[in-house]
């Protein structure tokens, strides 16, 4: 799980190059979710600001930036939403998300995996596979290092 050095990070010319307005908002909706290691609730995101927005304001930049191939949804342990970066490779016409997902069950956090081998599923008795979703629950390396 790697962190970003944001300095490095030109936050207007990804939302352009996703096919998103650069508002500020938006610039600060995405330096946010390369700055954080987890996945973030609508919740957490609105805590994480430090000017006051109402959730459809936040959900409307979400779904643009789902949309476009910059975040994805991913599962916790309460069965909520939570948002995580897209891999390079997803787009505004596809998501590519061949990684499993973390669950840690001590910090409740939703961890992207991406060095976890998928398996390859052709087929299930007749059925056509769109999509696979792999959930691992455990303990994220933060979780591990505090109980040393």
């Amino acid at each position: 799980m790697k962190l970003f050095d944001k300095k490095n990070i030109d936050f207007g010319m990804i939302l352009t190059q996703h096919g998103l307005s650069k508002t500020s908002f938006r610039k600060i909706l995405i330096e946010l979710f390369y700055t954080k290691k987890y996945s973030l609730s609508v919740d957490e995101i609105i805590t994480n600001l430090s000017f006051p927005i109402d959730k459809v304001s936040v959900y409307r930049a979400l779904n643009a930036f789902e949309k476009n191939g910059l975040i994805h949804k991913v599962p916790d342990m309460a069965n909520l939403i939570r948002y995580a970066l897209c891999q390079s490779e997803c787009s505004f016409e596809k998501h590519l998300h061949n990684h499993a997902h973390l669950l840690c069950s001590n910090c409740n956090e939703t961890y992207c995996i991406n060095d976890f081998k998928i398996p390859v599923v052709n087929e299930c008795k007749g059925f056509i596979i769109d999509n696979l979703k792999i959930i691992l629950e455990g303990s994220c390396v933060d979780c591990q290092q505090s109980y040393k």
